[in-house]
């Protein structure tokens, strides 16, 4: 069976970029959990928004996600070839690795985990400041601020490492080379089987 694909991480550090790829190589359908906190945020009641703490919005949307990916692993959707690579920061992993990882689901699933470990808060800054553009959040953040979100989102990056190891989810490290680290991705999950190439004009699916 084909899987649907999570790749989770912190900021910056290349989830859309290859949710993208997967999208552009294989047709997977994209979701943003970026998106659905900034739909949600329609609902003040539900505490689920970009700005304050994002313990509480990761916490607060944990529900939804867990009936939300069951939803995409059922029905007519799934079983008829049409697949998904979720990206987002907003996991929680104690209500979500059950779901995820029980033997049902496990068959639907393949877990990424993307990191910077090799990046100092100065590094990431910097990087922001040459490569990010219009489409990134950071691009309108003013450098005083982008300084202290590098040094935040470096904070994340060693929470999301402990999570990794407590999950037992393989995780790849996109500090330098990030085109080279996303494409042996693609290579590993295409080794296991995660998915197969498909021909979209023509609807011919490939081993």
């Amino acid at each position: 069976m084909k899987k649907n694909i999570l790749i989770i991480g912190a900021a910056r550090c290349g989830k859309t970029t290859l949710a993208r790829k997967l999208n552009k190589e294989y047709g997977y359908s994209v979701i943003s959990i970026d998106d659905i906190v900034s739909g949600l945020q329609a609902y003040p009641e539900l505490n689920i928004h970009h700005d304050g703490e994002t313990d509480i919005t990761t916490k607060n949307l944990g529900p939804f996600l867990e009936k939300y990916f069951v939803e995409l692993s059922e029905g007519s959707n799934f079983y008829g070839g049409v697949k998904f690579a979720i990206e987002g920061t907003h996991i929680d992993f104690e209500k979500l690795m059950p779901l995820l990882q029980s033997e049902k689901y496990k068959e639907k699933y393949e877990i990424i985990g993307l990191t910077i470990n090799k990046e100092t808060p100065e590094d990431l800054y910097n990087n922001m400041k040459k490569y990010d553009t219009e489409d990134d959040w950071t691009y309108w953040v003013k450098d005083e601020v982008l300084i202290e979100d590098a040094k935040y989102i470096i904070g994340k990056n060693r929470i999301f490492n402990e999570k990794f190891k407590k999950y037992n989810i393989k995780s790849y490290d996109t500090s330098y080379d990030r085109d080279k680290v996303l494409g042996k991705i693609i290579i590993d999950l295409k080794d296991i089987g995660t998915f197969w190439s498909c021909n979209i004009a023509t609807g011919i699916a490939k081993k």
